[in-house]
């Protein structure tokens, strides 16, 4: 019995390692050709399977946008809550961090996500709209509270927050070609300073 499980869970690993690597070079063709140019045949010529062997791991393009979307998520929200007890300035510039690195390390998702959140269907699109106002609401009370403890200046946190997303998520046009040469942890220092100038408290 043990030995079978055992063998379940590799194979159930190798199945989701599988999938991982067909959605990071299917991300990297929705980038380079765009989101509504490919086909499944095109998607499964790009990871080297067959078409009926694609859809025995993604039953549609839109479920694998749909995968793109919630990997990105994911790893946005981990972050951002592993940082919610820190310093209100420090939790800002990690999540800046967060979304900096995200754009350095997976291009192909990031436009995507941003790109294509309206061609997601039905329950899919549902999961992602939870997902990205659940961060909102996050750092909207991140900064309310912060407000609240006299920690940063009173400002309308609505505002902030979308302000805040606006000027990170932005950089998903201009940061790549920096990336290089300016990593993510720099980039989203130089990128809050401004921003935090006017939230310290004197």
């Amino acid at each position: 019995m043990a030995v079978k499980q055992a063998q379940r869970a590799k194979k159930s690993e190798a199945h989701e390692d599988k999938r991982q690597m067909i959605v990071e070079e299917c991300a990297s063709l929705f980038d380079r050709i765009g989101y509504h140019k490919t086909s499944m045949q095109m998607l499964a010529e790009e990871v080297g399977l067959g078409k009926p062997t694609l859809y025995h791991y993604f039953p549609s393009k839109n479920a694998i946008l749909f995968a793109i979307h919630e990997a990105h998520m994911s790893r946005l929200l981990s972050g951002l809550k592993s940082g919610l007890q820190s310093d209100p300035l420090d939790c800002l510039r990690s999540a800046c961090e967060d979304i900096l690195t995200q754009i350095a390390k997976h291009p192909g998702y990031v436009r995507a996500f941003m790109d294509h959140y309206a061609d997601l269907e039905g329950e899919m699109r549902d999961t992602i709209r939870a997902q990205r106002l659940e961060y909102v609401t996050l750092l909207q009370t991140m900064l309310e509270e912060a407000m609240a403890a006299g920690k940063i200046k009173r400002c309308d946190p609505v505002m902030t927050t979308y302000g805040f997303l606006g000027m990170c998520n932005w950089a998903y046009k201009w940061y790549p070609p920096l990336a290089r040469d300016l990593d993510p942890k720099e980039a989203a220092r130089q990128l809050c300073e401004p921003l935090f100038g006017g939230l310290r408290k004197d």
